[in-house]
């Protein structure tokens, strides 16, 4: 008999998600009638994002990539699994590289790593200490601190690394903005929730 593992999606990007990089001028010039048609059509691998003539390629092949990514759920039972609070560099990131913020969680990392990795992008990643929730969940459990950014911050000598004070908070986490600006003084950007 087969026994039935209990699942976790994942907040995987929808059409709406990609307006923002998209011209959202509905020319049609893709062979969509609207962008979020388009956008729709692009993340289910029916469309090519460089059919759109507005985008730019690193832009389209950005685009490519992400839509790519395996976007399965993930099983419960790897659920709290956590990695270590280390600063993990992405394509040997400058100074002026973005500072990104996340769970411990380890497929959360790991799905971020994935993205960051396959298009390209150099970034610090920083997980902070969260029980090993994933950040929806930290965030509802108040376990997304900001005294656990600041750890993390003090810990991996980010500020040694990067040529401005500047993080970027998962989008689900945005209610701990001001928080977490008053505990670390650094300049605090909400990034997308997908």
């Amino acid at each position: 008999m087969a026994i039935e593992q209990e699942m976790a999606e994942i907040y995987a990007p929808e059409g709406e998600d990609l307006l923002s990089y998209l011209p959202d001028i509905d020319c049609g010039k893709c062979g969509y009638k609207t962008c979020l048609e388009f956008g729709e059509a692009v993340l289910v691998q029916h469309a090519n994002p460089h059919r759109c003539p507005d985008l730019g390629p690193k832009t389209a092949a950005t685009i490519a990539a992400v839509a790519a990514l395996k976007k399965d759920p993930i099983l419960y039972n790897v659920m709290m699994e956590q990695v270590d609070i280390q600063l993990i560099e992405i394509h040997k990131p400058p100074p002026t590289a973005p500072l990104l913020v996340t769970c411990n969680f380890q497929e959360t990392v790991r799905i971020l790593t994935e993205i960051l990795e396959t298009t390209g992008t150099q970034a610090f990643l920083l997980p902070i200490y969260t029980h090993g929730y994933s950040v929806d969940n930290a965030v509802h459990e108040k376990m997304f601190k900001a005294i656990e950014v600041l750890k993390a911050l003090d810990r991996s000598e980010a500020a040694s690394l990067v040529d401005r004070p500047v993080l970027i908070i998962p989008g689900l986490a945005a209610s701990e903005k001001r928080t977490i600006q008053q505990f670390t003084g650094w300049e605090v950007i909400v990034g997308p929730e997908s």
